[in-house]
């Protein structure tokens, strides 16, 4: 009789916050647009570091496009000149073959100082809609931005691995690793400091 009573009267233990896990309810149609922003956000990045290097770099001679009378630069080779192209663009880039490590540092640090800054705000957005859960909705669609900010940043990696291929390595080289090692060196302590979080919780 008296467990009769004790079973009727106790009442079940409330679950605490850290005790329940809420699961981010992912739908297949956000998940379908999430992979075609990412595939649209590369293909952008891609022609827009190609349209900053053909703009910006001062070791270029000339972009031809199509459209263009580019009858001068048909024996490219015969006149000293090297060239690189898009598949995203119908413009091709020129320039002296003799100056090639100029304008691939140039390229590299052109490259560098848009891919850096995106890789590292799209891990500030990331934390701040994100781990924060301040905007939930938002939950699926920044890993469309982090699949950008790191395709970006491998292509990024690529470019400066060709170049050492290449030639000799100089300030900006090291200038641009080091860079890499703070951010990387920050991203290993923040997934860590998560990882030890959740332990806890």
């Amino acid at each position: 009789m008296t467990e009769d009573i004790l079973q009727s009267t106790a009442k079940p233990r409330p679950e605490t916050p850290g005790n329940t896990s809420k699961k981010k309810k992912v739908s297949i149609m956000g998940v379908l647009f999430t992979i075609i922003l990412a595939i649209v956000l590369i293909l952008l990045g891609e022609r827009i570091v190609f349209d900053l290097n053909r703009v910006s770099n001062p070791i270029v001679e000339k972009s031809v496009t199509s459209q263009s009378d580019y009858s001068i630069f048909r024996s490219a080779s015969s006149l000293g000149l090297s060239s690189e192209s898009s598949g995203l663009s119908d413009t091709s880039i020129y320039y002296p073959t003799t100056k090639k490590g100029e304008y691939l540092i140039y390229k590299l640090s052109i490259h560098s100082a848009f891919i850096i800054p995106i890789f590292l705000l799209t891990f500030l957005f990331h934390y701040l809609f994100v781990v924060k859960k301040k905007y939930p909705q938002l939950y699926v669609v920044m890993y469309a931005y982090l699949t950008f900010a790191f395709w970006m940043l491998l292509h990024l990696l690529g470019e400066l691995a060709i170049f050492i291929s290449n030639q000799f390595p100089n300030s900006a080289i090291y200038i641009i690793l080091g860079v890499l090692v703070v951010i990387f060196t920050g991203l290993a302590v923040f997934v860590q400091k998560r990882i030890h979080h959740g332990a806890e919780v």
